[in-house]
């Protein structure tokens, strides 16, 4: 058995890859001559052909993506808390990929409600995944993808998996507001117009962002109570509840739909009944909850799963969840089922089969809805018609993990 640390072994593959390295000059070198001189008659490869050959081009053209339309959505890798993520936006209507932008951890997306631009939420570290944080907003434009705005924020926004209500704009489009967990529970204010952070706003121990005017949101107590918090420009805030809406064991899934233009939360249970919270006049009014699960469905362990696992069309009022036959308090698992009921009677409407394991799923606000559903495991979205289940497209290889679908039109 020969050693790498045996003397006589050492030295031959030193001569070895000195040789190597002696060819290798000697290529580069050959090359660079060759580059500087030009093909010489018959010294040109026989093997290579035109493209290989042509000149290269001086003036490449960089293609802007088309006018945002109610199909255009943005889908998140948050690959599996890497310290990278990406960021795809995708045209439904052909089912392709038109641009991409890179984030860092636990990144949230944003998208203007005009569809003009779209952003992240992130988080860089000084050596990459350790050392000095740095907390950022980055916003682009919707078309060339180009950077537009770039607003440093402090290092405080809530890093947890990537929930879309932690971070949102408010209906104008001219402000964010992002969430901090510690030390204390506030919420961030940006001003993307002037593009610049504003102040920090005090607001009690509740959970995510439903925007119900440009200086009101909504956010979820631990008390099944909704909180609605009002500011004005000098950061003082009034913070009034409303009544108890769910009991304490009514456990609600932490990724609700929301429509920021229709004002209106679907927010299902790890059991599958459906809460509903109107916030569109700028006070919180509760609608009929009632069951997605038959009796005879949830005694064969039909429950919701995913982690995106239900979506509100506005048009229709119909609402989309996600679910399965599965295991309690697996709520965050994938799902092969979708089931469609009406908001207003709490109907079931249909039933669609997608044949394989979906994590999150949106739908598009156009007459002809889009079904928009992801498979991580896959790493692929599926685009299907809304009405008929039928697939439409197949968009694959979107990174390493992708969990979360946004759009600007919702």
């Amino acid at each position: 058995m020969t050693h790498a640390h045996n003397p006589s072994e050492m030295l031959k593959r030193y001569r070895a890859a000195l040789i190597g390295g002696v060819a290798t000059l000697g290529l580069l070198a050959g090359g660079a001559a060759y580059a500087q001189e030009g093909p010489r008659g018959s010294e040109l490869p026989k093997q290579l052909g035109q493209e290989a050959t042509s000149d290269l081009e001086d003036n490449p053209v960089i293609l802007s993506a088309p006018e945002p339309d109610a199909r255009r959505i943005y889908v998140t890798d948050p690959a599996h808390f890497a310290v990278t993520t990406q960021h795809f936006t995708v045209d439904g209507n052909t089912g392709k990929v038109l641009g991409m932008v890179d984030g860092g951890f636990l990144a949230n997306p944003f998208a203007s409600s005009d569809g003009s631009f779209f952003g992240i939420a992130s988080t860089v570290y000084s050596r990459v995944a350790k050392g000095q944080r740095d907390d950022y907003i980055e916003v682009y434009d919707s078309k060339t993808h180009e950077v537009i705005a770039d607003i440093d924020i402090p290092e405080s926004r809530f890093l947890v998996g990537t929930y879309p209500w932690m971070t949102t704009l408010t209906p104008d489009s001219k402000s964010l507001l992002f969430y901090q967990f510690t030390p204390s529970p506030q919420v961030g204010l940006v001003d993307i117009e002037n593009k610049k952070f504003v102040r920090m706003l005090d607001v009690p121990d509740c959970y995510h962002i439903f925007p119900s005017g440009n200086d009101t949101f909504f956010m979820h107590c631990r008390s099944g109570t909704m909180a609605k918090v009002t500011f004005d420009k000098d950061g003082k805030v009034e913070v009034k509840e409303t009544e108890v809406f769910h009991a304490e064991d009514e456990y609600l899934i932490n990724t609700p739909a929301f429509s920021l233009k229709a004002g209106q939360i679907v927010w299902p249970t790890y059991e599958g009944k459906i809460f509903l919270v109107d916030i569109s006049s700028g006070e919180a009014k509760f609608g009929q909850h009632f069951d997605v699960f038959t009796e005879e469905e949830k005694k064969d362990n039909w429950r919701v799963g995913g982690w995106l696992p239900v979506a509100y069309h506005r048009g229709t009022n119909e609402i989309y969840l996600l679910g399965d036959q599965r295991a309690k308090w697996t709520h965050k698992y994938s799902s092969r089922f979708a089931f469609v009921h009406d908001a207003k009677t709490g109907k079931r409407i249909r039933k669609i089969d997608f044949g394989r394991d979906i994590d999150s799923i949106a739908v598009s606000q156009d007459d002809n809805p889009q079904l928009y559903a992801l498979s991580t495991g896959e790493k692929t979205l599926y685009i299907l018609d809304a009405a008929t289940g039928k697939e439409q497209h197949s968009v694959p290889e979107l990174g390493h993990g992708p969990q979360v679908i946004i759009a600007h039109d919702n």
